[in-house]
């Protein structure tokens, strides 16, 4: 075979480089092509998400355990700009106001329950939490109108009556609370809180024998009701009992160290024995930690029919662009907290 010319060796060497380049291009292409849309493995995205961003904003709203104030409020302030039923945004309101509760931000809470009512008056869950808010915010007498609206509407509601004793007994309306306190335990004659309540107005009204029994049937209920420890204490003390009386107060502020200012708050001052002189209670609004009713069950959501009660976990509505509103099943859970 005649050994080829400079031109033509050329014109072959520049054909191989050609192809070569060729080849390792459509290489470049094709892994691009099998890789589109992952990530590189050395970026851990999920790891990197935080919370919020790992969860759809109506699961947010709801709350729970694992979700925090701050990203409740997220999601309900993003599901309120979306396309609602006014039942919805009632709700998604009321939520949020619950997380302004945990916060301690009774301006805003009370502010996103009124909210809530103003979409949807018959709203006893509504009522029940802003009652709480202003009462713990120093409202006593907005308390007594939120509750007593609560009681119209749910007349067998424990809490409300407990709730409205306790803003009652703020006013110095000390025969209406435990007129309340009565009604409360009738209803639910072992309702803890309503038995540690009139224990407190047994005191007021220096009835030291009925204050002892209810202190102790609440303490038969949970030995760590620290205000019935102290409360029983101070009623032993005035009924003349005062060894055993000094030793219940011992217990609660070992169990407790701030009692004695929390009682105090309430019109029960630390008994000062003395000869002469008899027991003047203490007129102060109490400053109890607030007691929020839970989050209503999950509100399932769709955009063309009503979801049926045992439905699913709620799911978002569509943003404001969908034309048709969405529907949300208003079911209520009976079950009410502690005021």
């Amino acid at each position: 075979m005649a050994p080829l010319g400079d031109s033509v060796m050329r014109r072959v060497l520049v054909l191989v480089a050609l192809a070569a380049f060729a080849l390792a291009a459509g290489d470049a292409d094709a892994a691009k092509r099998k890789g589109k849309g992952k990530r590189p493995t050395a970026e851990p995205a999920v790891q990197e998400r935080t919370p919020h961003e790992t969860r759809d904003d109506n699961t947010l709203c709801n709350g729970g355990m694992m979700v925090t104030a701050d990203d409740q409020i997220r999601g309900c302030s993003a599901l309120l700009k979306r396309r609602l039923t006014r039942d919805a945004k009632a709700t998604i309101f009321y939520n949020r106001g619950n997380a302004y509760v945990a916060k301690n931000d009774f301006g805003r809470a009370i502010s996103d329950y009124t909210e809530a009512l103003a979409l949807k008056s018959d709203y006893p869950q509504a009522l029940f939490n802003r009652a709480v808010a202003h009462r713990v915010s120093g409202n006593p007498q907005s308390a007594v109108g939120d509750f007593s609206a609560a009681i119209a509407l749910a007349p067998g509601d424990a809490d409300a009556f407990t709730g409205r004793g306790m803003a009652q007994a703020a006013l110095a309306k000390h025969q209406e609370a435990l007129d309340d306190f009565n009604r409360a335990l009738t209803i639910k004659p072992d309702h803890m809180t309503a038995l540690v309540q009139r224990g407190h107005a047994f005191v007021r009204a220096h009835r030291w024998a009925e204050a002892i029994t209810d202190y102790s049937a609440a303490l038969s209920i949970s030995t760590a009701a620290v205000e019935a420890i102290y409360g029983r204490g101070v009623a032993k003390v005035y009924a003349g009992d005062v060894a055993s009386g000094q030793a219940d107060m011992t217990q609660a502020m070992v169990i407790d160290s701030g009692v004695t200012a929390r009682m105090t708050t309430q019109g029960i001052p630390p008994p000062q024995i003395r000869s002469a002189g008899s027991f003047e209670p203490a007129k102060a609004t109490p400053q109890l930690p607030p007691t929020i009713a839970p989050p209503q069950p999950p509100t399932a959501v769709s955009p063309v029919v009503e979801s049926t009660p045992t439905a699913a976990p709620p799911a978002v509505a569509q943003p404001a662009a969908d034309p048709s509103p969405a529907k949300v099943d208003e079911k209520v859970s009976t079950m009410k907290p502690i005021p």
